[in-house]
């Protein structure tokens, strides 16, 4: 009796123990099944990563590369990568991975780097110029030299330079309220022939001439061709239907409120004194700079300077909204150093000039004749620009999706 029922016992108890073992062996071959999959599954992640990687390096080399890869072996899956021009010269990226039955996708838009993204950038600050106490500049910030500091300018947003910082004194205290970093090299462009063909092919030329140009708040503009020949009044859309303007061989005097996205241009030409934009008095939007439906967009081009007149309305501070880029100049002051104190230079946007050029008068403790410099930046450079404005021949990462 006893033994019959210790026998039926140990039977029960290893038909349980077999039942266990069998759950024990499904769920342990789950798991390799589960870990396999999974590292399937990231490694085609990191393969189409790895391709959109590859293909950035070679656009950052080589901006107008479009070839791709077709079935690049690579760690071994294999890897395809699309290129795709669209819109105002964008690239779209998409890498596509195959690993062990897995893939993966990853598309990277970029669109065209472009100097406006600066709230302040200069090719070369010559050693006698500094930015000194009462200069504060917003936004990202490079000098592709040795930035000059004397007393406590502020930088809001995050500077670079390519060959270090240079204080007037072992007491100067400037604030780098973003961070700063040395060592960065940013070239600058030696042209910017694309805005005098955009305004060839769809905007205004003016050529051999000095003009003098206000816009005014309806859209439309008053222009004429010496300061006292006969003005004419027309609509933007009419006169730059694509909203750039360029004056080969001359001069340009500027001022007024803007309404639209314009960029003007002034060039050489065969006159070693023409090329120079002249800022007659202020230059703003109409809708207010910080409001958040401001479409009013302004690029200032200049192959030598963009000036400062030494004009009555300029004696007391000077607004100007828009990107200024100079070429081979750089923003000047006429007569900076024999004009009295006039207050500040305040910019909405960014100033761009190959060589720093002095704008006011340092005492020891203050500016004493000339202005001081204040750029806020418009952070909509970030992603968007004046019409045909200098780019930087690179690319920016605009989204990264996976």
């Amino acid at each position: 009796m006893f033994g019959r029922a210790a026998l039926f016992l140990v039977m029960g108890f290893s038909a349980i123990f077999m039942g266990y073992h069998q759950r024990l062996i499904t769920s342990s071959n789950g798991a390799v099944d589960t870990y396999s999959n999974y590292y399937s599954r990231t490694a085609g992640q990191y393969l189409a990563t790895s391709g959109a990687n590859l293909a950035l390096n070679q656009l950052f080399l080589s901006p107008n590369w479009s070839s791709g890869y077709t079935d690049l072996a690579f760690n071994g899956g294999t890897i395809n990568v699309g290129v795709v021009s669209f819109g105002s010269n964008n690239r779209r990226v998409t890498s596509v991975s195959s690993y062990m039955g897995s893939s993966d996708t990853v598309v990277v838009i970029l669109q065209p780097s472009n100097f406006a993204r600066f709230g302040y950038y200069a090719s070369n600050m010559p050693s006698n110029l500094f930015y000194a106490t009462g200069d504060t500049v917003s936004g990202p910030m490079h000098v592709q030299g040795t930035l000059n500091v004397i007393g406590s300018p502020v930088f809001l947003g995050r500077v670079t330079t390519q060959t270090g910082l240079r204080k007037n004194s072992a007491g100067d205290t400037p604030q780098f309220l973003g961070g700063y970093q040395g060592g960065v090299n940013l070239t600058f462009p030696n042209s910017f022939s694309n805005v005098a063909a955009a305004a060839a092919a769809g905007g205004k030329v003016f050529s051999n001439t000095d003009v003098y140009m206000t816009f005014n708040s309806n859209a439309t503009v008053t222009y004429k061709l010496s300061s006292s020949g006969a003005a004419t009044t027309i609509a933007l859309s009419t006169f730059a239907p694509n909203g750039v303007i360029s004056i080969n061989n001359g001069n340009l005097h500027l001022q007024g409120t803007v309404s639209g996205q314009y960029t003007v241009s002034a060039n050489t030409g065969s006159t070693s004194s023409a090329g120079n934009i002249y800022i007659d008095n202020d230059v703003v939007y109409k809708t207010t700079r910080t409001s958040s439906g401001n479409t009013d967009m302004l690029g200032i081009v200049a192959q030598k300077n963009v000036i400062i007149s030494d004009v009555a309305a300029n004696k007391n501070d000077v607004y100007i909204d828009g990107s200024i880029f100079s070429l081979s100049g750089g923003l000047s002051v006429q007569n900076y150093d024999h004009i009295g104190y006039c207050g500040s230079i305040r910019i909405f946007g960014g100033l761009i000039e190959n060589t720093s050029q002095a704008t006011g008068v340092w005492n020891g403790t203050s500016i004493s004749s000339g202005y001081s410099s204040r750029i806020a930046y418009d952070t909509r450079f970030m992603v968007s620009t004046p019409p045909a404005y200098p780019a930087s021949g690179t690319f920016n990462i605009l989204s990264w999706k996976e």
